[in-house]
C-alpha cells in the first residue's frame, strides 16, 4: 500500500491512484475529468443524467452539509436501493443507512473531502446487509458548484461477486 492510500482497519480501501478493475469506473473518471475540463472540479450542473445512462443504477450523489459535518443522500441509483431493501432514501442524512454501509459511506465521502480529488475505494465485501458474498469497488469524485467548494459527491459503486 502507497503512503497516500488509506485502509479503515475493517478492509476498506482507499487508492488515490485510481487503479480500477472495473471498466465502468474507468469510463466514469475519464467523464468527471471531460466534465471538469481546465476547472479543479466539475459543477452539478455538468453531469447530465442522458450521458452515462447505463451506470445510473449505481449513481449516488451526496450533499455535502457544513463542509463535511454531515451529508445528505441526494440520489441513489435503482440497483443500489433495491440491494439495501428502501423505496428511496433520498432527501435522508446519511446515517439513515444500515450502520455499516453508512460508516463505510462516511469515511469514504470524508476521504474525497480530504483529497479534494476522485478516490477509488475497495474492499472484499460489501457491508450490504444479506449482500456479503460481493465486494465492491467504487469511484467517487466532487462536485462543486462555485468552483472550489465541494458541495456535492457523486459516486458509482459496482458489486463484484466472489469467485
Amino acid at each position: 500500500m502507497k503512503p497516500e492510500d488509506r485502509e479503515d482497519g475493517e478492509g476498506f480501501f482507499r487508492d488515490l491512484g485510481l487503479n480500477f478493475r472495473n471498466p465502468e469506473l474507468l469510463e466514469f473518471l475519464a467523464y468527471w475529468i471531460a466534465k471538469r475540463g481546465a476547472r479543479q472540479f466539475p459543477a452539478r450542473a455538468d453531469i447530465l443524467p442522458r450521458e452515462i445512462i447505463h451506470l445510473l443504477p449505481w449513481v449516488q450523489m451526496y450533499d455535502v452539509i457544513e463542509g463535511g459535518k454531515e451529508f445528505q443522500i441526494r440520489l441513489e441509483g435503482t440497483a443500489l436501493s433495491k440491494l439495501i431493501g428502501s423505496k428511496t432514501l433520498c432527501g435522508k442524512p446519511l446515517s439513515t443507512l444500515p450502520a455499516g454501509v453508512f460508516k463505510r459511506m462516511q469515511t469514504a465521502l470524508n476521504w474525497v473531502l480530504e483529497a479534494r480529488a476522485p478516490i477509488r475505494t475497495d474492499a472484499a465485501q460489501t457491508t450490504i446487509p444479506g449482500q456479503e458474498r460481493y465486494g465492491i469497488e467504487a469511484c467517487f469524485a466532487p462536485l462543486s458548484d462555485n468552483g472550489s467548494d465541494i458541495n456535492i459527491i457523486i459516486a458509482v459503486s459496482i458489486l463484484e461477486k466472489h469467485k
